[in-house]
């Protein structure tokens, strides 16, 4: 039988109230805390009985330690993701040298540095070289800038545009000389900002306020969800979504606590999401509108753009914001209206008032020789000298004094009408869109939300999702939980594997819907994911179900003809009769496989000679060391095209895709192949052409893969490659 401490929460106020209660701490057998009150399992259950009156209902009892314990396993899970990320992080950058963690596309080596000017608040620098830059850095990155070493550096900057031959970063300070003197090096840099927010939230939703409990009870299955209401007649705007689309519009409008659209590949969730937004905002809602990262909210907004005249601010930092939408950001808004109130050129008088100061003496310690400013400007109204300072001396430093004040105050009362400015944009604002980590900063501080719609919601961790539901009623998540789930570095902290898109769509798919029209591959391409994945729902569009590369009018191959077929949309080769073999570097846990990666850059020169642009075509792997493989391979060859693990291409999309598997073995072995969901992804990124290679001996060993075999060999082309 538990005691109930009410508004009771600090270990100052729980050691005063077990005082006054004469309970001694060592009697306390555990300890929970929720709802601004603190729950005591005692040891001696007979003590209870002496307070009555502290007693609580069960049902206060279960919410308190479900709340706790929900609230310190994430708490764990995230302290343990961290410190496996930094750990990893600091590793690779003492075990690989600079070279290898280019090729990675993690470092960029030998730039030289060059003074862009400032933007907003920012310092922007140019890093450059002749060589070109093949990165995974991309635009809203952190990254660590050295001068060879990044371990001994802590100059941090946010990657603001990446092009051929230069990066450019944004810094909130003024960067420092050594920087523009001498060749550099950038790292792509993990910082715990995302972390501290994410844990600062779980508290927040520990002790959250009473008329917001319902949506995080809903989440603990402490209360069930509401049904959804009868649907509203909707006059769709975007008149190209397909009907499957339109329901999920419908349904969305009509639920009361949660809905969950799920998006299969190129089945235009970000679209239908679009229209919910702008339907919301019709009916008077303010929206919250997220994803875990600006490129997905980037995509968010340019889909609400064509709705025309809503009222949209972009919460975020300007570096990590395309140039195409910066007049959207809350800073491009702030300056405008800064403009308007004739404080333009505030920072410009500030510096000349600055410059005035300083050709007075400053009061450093050694000259005040005890003196308090308020004396040195009384001792220089009175034209005295004291204390060995001469007259002169005194009156200069009270001058410094004075146009310090001056600054300052003026500065305070700029910084008070920006706050002011920035609190009014975001309050007339009809959508706000941010990361979820930026939901948690001081922008969005005190601000309440009608709706929260979420982009991307399988590829996020729960605590990260949680940050925008808890400044909402209601919520709208859309993603794809047969998809792969967020990278988790931590074994220890697996479990952050499963996202709250997959746990409610599980426990309740009736408040769901999904999206079933795909609109980028080839029927041929879609036809296994869709059996084995999307229980044979999906339907390719009329306007893909059939193209193909000879639509491009791209020439007939003269190397590898069976394989490049242009009209052949699906083709696995078989490397088996070829004796492939797959190494594993000593001090990696990853994989390689010299003949697949040939092969595949290979093939990737032969479709440039036939007439594809290098950006139409991708090659892909599961493993980093395979990548590597490739990366350098191109990189010897001059092809222009691009390369990255099968994780890393999630969400995208090529006219071609070339998968290599890697694996070869006559064990039978295929490691994390395994995760199916891997497999989704990697077959789902092709729009007209998908190549696989892999040694089909070994992947046969798996039912899956023998039957991803089988299909190619009904449906597609399989083809054996010798020695």
């Amino acid at each position: 039988m538990p005691l109930l401490l009410r508004n009771v929460v600090s270990a100052k106020q729980v050691a005063k109230a077990l005082r006054s209660l004469g309970i001694r701490f060592s009697e306390v057998d555990r300890l929970y805390q929720a709802n601004h009150s603190t729950l005591l399992i005692l040891k001696d259950e007979s003590l209870c009985e002496v307070y009555p009156e502290l007693i609580p209902s069960q049902k206060e009892v279960k919410e308190i330690i479900a709340v706790h314990e929900y609230v310190e396993r994430f708490k764990t899970l995230l302290e343990y993701e961290l410190q496996a990320e930094i750990q990893a992080q600091e590793e690779e950058m003492r075990r690989l040298s600079g070279e290898e963690r280019e090729l990675f596309g993690r470092a960029i080596l030998n730039l030289k540095a060059v003074k862009v000017g400032t933007k907003f608040h920012l310092h922007l620098v140019r890093f450059f070289r002749q060589k070109p830059i093949e990165t995974q850095i991309s635009t809203g990155d952190l990254v660590l800038v050295s001068q060879g070493d990044p371990l001994q550096s802590d100059l941090v900057g946010t990657v603001a545009r990446v092009d051929e031959r230069s990066i450019t970063v944004a810094f909130e300070e003024k960067p420092p000389a050594w920087l523009f003197k001498r060749k550099v090096r950038l790292d792509l840099y993990v910082n715990d900002i995302t972390f501290r927010r994410m844990t600062e939230n779980l508290e927040y939703l520990r002790h959250i306020p009473q008329e917001k409990r319902r949506i995080r009870n809903v989440l603990l299955y402490l209360e069930k969800p509401r049904k959804i209401r009868k649907e509203k007649d909707v006059r769709i705007f975007y008149e190209r979504l397909n009907e499957a689309q339109r329901q999920a519009v419908r349904l969305s409008l009509a639920s009361q606590d949660f809905f969950l659209v799920h998006g299969p590949p190129g089945t235009g969730k970000t679209s239908t999401i679009a229209e919910v937004i702008f339907q919301l905002v019709r009916e008077g809602h303010k929206v919250l509108a997220t994803a875990d990262t600006n490129v997905a909210v980037d995509n968010l907004l340019q889909k609400l753009l064509p709705y025309g005249p809503i009222r949209v601010v972009r919460i975020g930092h300007p570096a990590r914001i395309l140039e195409d939408l910066e007049s959207y950001s809350i800073y491009a808004q702030l300056e405008k209206e800064v403009e308007r109130l004739g404080l333009a050129n505030f920072w410009d008088r500030i510096k000349k008032k600055i410059e005035e100061r300083d050709k007075f003496e400053k009061p450093i310690p050694s000259l005040r020789r005890g003196l308090t400013d308020e004396e040195i400007i009384r001792l220089a109204k009175e034209k005295r000298a004291v204390r060995g300072l001469s007259r002169e001396l005194i009156q200069s430093m009270a001058r410094w004094i004075e146009l310090n004040r001056e600054i300052s105050r003026a500065i305070s009362t700029y910084k008070a009408k920006e706050a002011e400015t920035i609190k009014k944009l975001i309050g007339l604002a009809e959508v706000v869109l941010s990361t979820n980590s930026m939901v948690a900063s001081e922008f969005l501080q005190g601000f309440e939300f009608d709706v929260a719609v979420i982009d991307e919601g399988s590829q996020q961790i729960e605590p990260s999702t949680l940050i925008p539901i808890l400044r909402a009623k209601r919520f709208i998540i859309a993603g794809d939980h047969k998809q792969l789930p967020p990278v988790i570095q931590s074994e220890k902290a697996k479990e952050l594997e499963q996202t709250l898109f997959e746990r409610l769509i599980r426990d309740y798919p009736n408040l769901s819907a999904m999206l079933n029209v795909q609109y980028r591959m080839h029927e041929v391409i879609m036809g296994f994911s869709n059996a084995y994945f999307y229980d044979g729902k999906l339907i390719a569009d009329s306007s893909v179900a059939r193209h193909t590369l000879a639509d491009l009018g791209v020439s007939q191959p003269q190397r590898y003809a069976e394989i490049l077929d242009p009209s052949i949309p699906l083709v696995f080769v078989d490397t088996s009769r070829a004796d492939p073999k797959e190494y594993q570097p000593s001090g990696t846990t990853s994989f390689e496989n010299p003949m697949e990666a040939e092969l595949a850059v290979s093939l990737a020169e032969e479709l440039l000679d036939m007439g594809l642009h290098g950006k139409a075509i991708g090659i892909i792997t599961p493993y980093a060391g395979q990548l590597r493989l490739i990366k350098h391979l191109l990189l010897k060859k001059e092809l222009k095209v691009e390369a990255n693990t099968v994780d890393g291409f999630q969400g995208r999309e090529k006219e071609v895709i070339i998968l290599s598997f890697v694996r070869a073995n006559p064990r039978g072995e295929i490691g994390f192949l395994k995760d199916y969901r891997r497999l989704n992804v990697a077959l789902t990124r092709a729009k007209r052409k998908l190549i696989l290679i892999g040694c089909a001996k070994t992947l046969s060993y798996d039912n899956m893969y023998a039957k991803l075999i089988d299909y190619v060999k009904e449906r597609g082309r399989y083809v054996e490659v010798k020695v």
